[in-house]
């Protein structure tokens, strides 16, 4: 074997290197994508659990959204600071989608609490209050989906039944 020939095998042999290399990293990068998608799941179920159950400790919460008479101060507090909590829950979430670690159908669904959270013209009084500590770009897009949507009725659901 000539030089030539050597150099020309070592020239394969190091293509070779390179492409294997390039796969393995491709592999690497598409398992690591999967994980983020999976960690910021993770977290948006830990965040939505966290909402529900201050629901089960504090059911009054239901209550003063939807009663007619005005809150007291710290009814009202507690409102605010807990519609803050479930709102950054889902500004993470957009912001996820924003970037692409989760998928559109993801945000979708994530998004319909926000129906729920200003459902009541109380909780939307509130949001004005609020949205000012929110990403510009989120409280645009909470503007645009809540753009016509009339208030829900959903405490008074639970209060009719037996």
């Amino acid at each position: 074997m000539t030089l030539e020939q050597a150099a020309l095998v070592a020239q394969i042999v190091g293509v070779v290197v390179v492409a294997a290399t390039l796969i393995y990293l491709a592999m690497q990068v598409h398992q690591g994508a999967r994980q983020m998608r999976s960690e910021a799941r993770q977290a948006q179920l830990t965040y939505d659990q966290t909402g529900v159950y201050k629901f089960v400790d504090f059911p009054e919460l239901g209550r003063i959204f939807s009663q007619t008479e005005t809150p007291s101060f710290e009814e009202k507090t507690k409102l605010f600071f807990w519609m803050i909590g479930q709102m950054r829950a889902r500004e993470y979430e957009w912001l996820q989608y924003q970037n692409g670690a989760i998928t559109k159908e993801s945000w979708e669904t994530y998004r319909g609490v926000i129906y729920f959270v200003l459902g009541t013209e109380r909780g939307r009084a509130l949001w004005e209050v609020c949205k000012g500590y929110f990403n510009p770009g989120f409280v645009e897009t909470v503007a645009a989906m809540m753009t016509g949507v009339p208030p829900i009725d959903l405490w008074d659901q639970l209060q009719a039944i037996e």
